[in-house]
């Protein structure tokens, strides 16, 4: 069985996108999936992404991450999702797509995409944990999917990456684990180092991570939107919101490119 494919880039987040209106690709196949994304012996991305058909929506996003299995939503995949439907004719100025647990909008213009997002939920400020005998202060935010957000005095430092995958299964975070995201701040720019569960390794970009450190930012920090986040592949992602007693209408923009298409011989 053969599929037709496109591979996208959000910020250097890349993502291998099929048109499954169809319902033919075989989705429970977590291993098949996972080979897929393989860097060195499949096409290579930090996740796939299906657009199937919605009874409520323009279309519906599925997102599986490099371990093969689903996850909610993906900040970086839903502008390559919206790039990709318009490269197989959805055309449209503004979209509704349909995620596991939202139903969020998207405005393209240019090269670039705006997704409202969904107001983060389940905050929890200046958690302390301990790992490796390191106390860490953490802001845990999820915007969809959940994020740890550590604020640093010095981003580029080896030892955060060493203890990421710890903090990614600290049993404060069980039993669904959690994205770890390490920020500086700089002026009035936040630099930022994601690793991402499910991909279970540092990421050159997460819009998802993002939009948790601006808000934790403007939160602990008192930084303004729009927060402008530089990430691990030197693009910057915007992000927008309102604050009062909450956050709200958050809003994330940013660029998503395709890189390349192929078909894929089963």
């Amino acid at each position: 069985m053969n599929f037709s494919f496109s591979k996208y880039s959000g910020c250097g987040n890349d993502f291998i996108l099929i048109d499954n209106r169809d319902q033919r690709f075989p989705d429970r196949d977590a291993s098949f999936i996972e080979r897929l994304c393989l860097r060195r012996h499949g096409i290579g991305a930090d996740g796939l992404i299906l657009l199937e058909l919605s009874h409520i929506a323009d279309f519906r996003m599925r997102i599986f991450n490099a371990d093969g299995y689903e996850t909610e939503m993906c900040g970086n995949g839903i502008r390559c999702l919206v790039k990709f439907a318009q490269e197989i004719g959805i055309q449209k100025k503004h979209y509704t797509i349909q995620t596991m647990h939202s139903l969020l909008e998207a405005f393209p213009f240019g090269d670039s995409i705006t997704i409202s997002m969904t107001d983060p939920a389940e905050i929890e400020w200046d958690t302390q944990i301990e790992v490796d005998q390191t106390l860490l202060t953490v802001h845990w935010v999820d915007t969809g999917v959940p994020h740890a957000v550590i604020f640093v005095d010095e981003l580029e430092e080896a030892r955060w990456m060493t203890l990421a995958p710890k903090i990614r299964a600290h049993p404060h975070f069980s039993p669904k684990g959690v994205n770890v995201n390490f920020a500086q701040i700089k002026k009035e720019e936040i630099s930022l180092r994601t690793y991402e569960r499910g991909v279970e390794q540092e990421t050159l970009a997460c819009g998802t991570g993002a939009t948790a450190a601006a808000i934790a930012a403007a939160k602990i920090q008192g930084i303004s939107s729009p927060v402008s986040i530089k990430t691990r592949s030197g693009d910057n992602l915007e992000i927008q919101f309102e604050k009062t007693t909450k956050f709200r209408n958050v809003r994330l923009t940013g660029p998503a490119i395709c890189t390349f298409k192929g078909v894929l011989a089963g």
